[in-house]
């Protein structure tokens, strides 16, 4: 064979092969994108109603449906449970409470998938609750785990800031509640005056809100001290048909603990052990009664211990 004739087939074959390769790339293009592919995903669904005085009370039944995709193999294989797709039901009109709506393929966005459609939607049907809007002011509740370190004591009342919250939600949940607590604050943890920050405890509350969410909770802890106030006066108030009484002891040992700024504050001058009116009620004129008595002028938060429970009263003879 000739040099001539020799160049010439090759030619002739590598068209043959060129050909051949084309008409095989046009045939997996056409496979890709010519034969459209399916798919399917279970997608959630999403409630919007147009009109804000309502909104839905419980999540949709079902909450979750399965959406049939068709499209370009390209295209189809691209989307994933990830890419937050939803079925939007938008609802415009109210017609009851309890609604059941047919769902559309529109509600389906496939936006940056080109070619890709929804076949089906199984089911295609969902139950959906809806109640009337309520805004409302509630009050806080405080609430605490646990008891304060033992070297520290309260010296006044818990604070929460804000101490009311606005919720919002549906009227058959907002309109029942009469307050809210918070979630509790551990008194373990406290090594002073603290201002604790916390939240608003909406465990099983559902669709509401609350606004603000973050609390904090002012803990006064100080620390405990002890005083003790010796030859506190034991009195009586007259009682009628009684006459005077006499007391035995007269004086006794009253010590306070609490927390150091109430506790050193205390003027002894107002303390006194103090013999209910009541316990001298028909008292016998040779009679000697055994009573209790009462410590008075002692400021809150502050705890008392008398040396004695108990005291002796007999008339006073004319």
């Amino acid at each position: 064979m000739s040099a001539r004739r020799l160049f010439a087939s090759l030619a002739r074959d590598g068209k043959l092969k060129l050909a051949a390769f084309g008409l095989a790339v046009f045939l997996w293009v056409l496979g890709r994108v010519g034969n459209p592919a399916q798919r399917d995903l279970v997608i959630p669904v999403e409630i919007r109603p147009a009109d804000p005085s309502w909104v839905v009370l419980t999540d949709p039944v079902p909450d979750t449906v399965r959406i049939f995709f068709r499209g370009p193999q390209s295209e189809i294989f691209r989307i994933t449970d990830f890419d937050l797709i939803s079925v939007t039901v938008p609802i415009t009109e109210m017609s009851d409470e309890e609604m059941v709506i047919q769902l559309q393929p529109g509600w389906v966005s496939v936006d940056g998938y080109r070619g890709v459609e929804v076949d089906d939607i199984v089911p295609g049907e969902i139950n959906v609750r809806l109640d009337r809007r309520s805004i409302r002011t509630v009050p806080l509740r405080v609430s605490t785990s646990g008891a304060l370190p033992d070297h520290l004591v309260l010296e006044g009342d818990f604070t929460l800031t804000p101490d009311v919250v606005q919720v919002d939600g549906p009227a058959s949940l907002v309109d029942r509640l009469d307050s809210l607590d918070i979630v509790p604050v551990s008194l373990s943890d406290v090594d002073g005056p603290a201002r604790v920050g916390t939240f608003v405890d909406t465990v099983g509350m559902g669709p509401v809100t609350v606004d603000p969410y973050t609390i904090a909770l002012r803990v006064p802890a100080e620390e405990s001290t002890e005083r003790v106030f010796t030859g506190v006066r034991v009195i009586t108030y007259l009682v009628e048909g009684t006459g005077p009484v006499q007391v035995f002891p007269e004086n006794v040992r009253v010590t306070v603990t609490g927390a150091r700024s109430r506790v050193s504050a205390m003027d002894p001058d107002i303390l006194r052990a103090v013999v209910p009116s009541g316990e001298l009620l028909d008292l016998g004129e040779v009679e000697d009664r055994r009573v209790p008595i009462r410590v008075e002028g002692v400021p809150s938060y502050v705890s008392v211990v008398v040396s004695v429970d108990t005291v002796s009263v007999r008339r006073v003879e004319q």
